[in-house]
């Protein structure tokens, strides 16, 4: 068969086990929300959205059966949008931080 004719069913015991790990996973996730690991918690919470995300792109959006080209599409889209968060991090972390002045005119709105 040609990839043209060729489909792929989807199963729905498949997607109904992929909704029940994404519910179980925003579960984790508010549970998460009041628990104070201190700042364990932002790579706990990245660690889950980036599952969350893997479980939507393999298993909503099939991406693993797609064409070749939508899958070449989809990792130049995650190349450019990495690229970008690590420029934001380099501009965010290499700044300096002045020192926190007043405002021009708020000495002399909080004299009265």
């Amino acid at each position: 068969m040609s990839e043209a004719t060729q489909t792929r069913e989807t199963s729905a015991r498949g997607l109904a086990l992929t909704l029940l790990a994404l519910l179980v996973l925003a579960g984790f996730s508010l549970t998460m929300r009041f628990v104070h690991i201190g700042a364990a918690s932002y790579f706990v919470g990245l660690g889950v959205a980036a599952i969350k995300a893997a479980l939507v792109v393999v298993f909503f959006m099939e991406i693993l059966v797609e064409k070749v080209t939508v899958r070449l599409a989809f990792a130049v889209c995650l190349s450019l949008f990495a690229l970008l968060i690590a420029l934001v991090l380099a501009d965010v972390l290499t700044r300096s931080v002045p020192p926190l002045q007043n405002p021009p005119g708020s000495a002399q709105r909080y004299r009265g």
